[in-house]
């Protein structure tokens, strides 16, 4: 068992670090600060429309974090908040809403049959990816990939307006109806999650659980649909095909 009193130290030792497309900030926009959205629309969100901004990503913008010390392993997830979400290539508003609520998940096993194990689920709409290590364990859910580390820190592409999650520019990407895609680059602003991480309970948008906007608009991180096995159940990782 991990000693919860340092939940803030091993946030910080798993903060995933995010690469942006390096169109980004022209086509979309980067992180924000969901405090500053929150004060202001929490009254009346019919008043929040949204618009593709930042285009530059403030040294401020705050990433919070969950933690969880389950039985056999400790429990993290991230939340980035993006004010746009836009679809490239999507045609009749296809994939574009206000608010953009994205995340990643980590469940580490210290000693699982005498190895650590660590499984992170990178949100990809309404799905996610797997990357883990070893990667001849992982969750059964869907495939998984080696991921790219400083040192427990997972680096994560985000796609093009999307903002959806993957573990390498060149992963294969997520497509509507085949027709429009994902565009994943290198080159773009990069984000250590790290630099200003915050406790999901101590947000002052903590115990709001509706939508952030619009019917179309995300629900919060503390909504039901956001509960903890929403990516997957409470699997143990099982012997992929590959090994590590």
């Amino acid at each position: 068992m991990v000693d919860t009193s340092k939940a803030q130290s091993i946030a910080e030792d798993f903060a995933p670090i995010l690469h942006f497309h390096p169109e980004e900030g022209g086509f979309c926009c980067l992180p924000s600060d969901p405090e500053e959205v929150y004060q202001e629309y929490r009254k009346d969100w019919s008043r929040f429309r949204g618009r593709p901004a930042p285009d530059v990503l403030k040294e401020n913008t705050p990433c919070y974090y969950e933690f969880w010390q389950r039985e056999t392993f400790v429990h993290l997830r991230y939340w980035f908040w993006y004010n746009y979400n836009r679809f490239p290539g999507g045609r009749f508003g296809i994939g574009e809403h206000i608010g953009d609520w994205e995340h990643v998940e980590i469940r580490w096993y210290s000693d699982y049959d005498g190895d650590e194990v660590i499984l992170w689920l990178l949100s990809n709409h309404l799905e996610f990816r797997q990357a883990s290590k070893p990667t001849r364990l992982r969750l059964p859910e869907c495939p998984t990939t080696r991921p790219t580390l400083t040192e427990r820190q997972i680096h994560a592409w985000v796609a093009l307006g999307s903002h959806a999650n993957y573990p390498a520019p060149n992963s294969e990407p997520y497509c509507f109806a085949r027709l429009w895609c994902d565009d994943i680059a290198s080159g773009g602003p990069m984000w250590d999650t790290g630099s200003l991480l915050r406790p999901l309970d101590q947000a002052k948008f903590s115990e709001y659980e509706g939508r952030w906007g619009n019917r179309k608009s995300p629900r919060s991180p503390t909504n039901s649909y956001n509960n903890p096995w929403r990516n997957a159940p409470n699997h143990l990782p099982v012997r992929a095909l590959t090994d590590s």
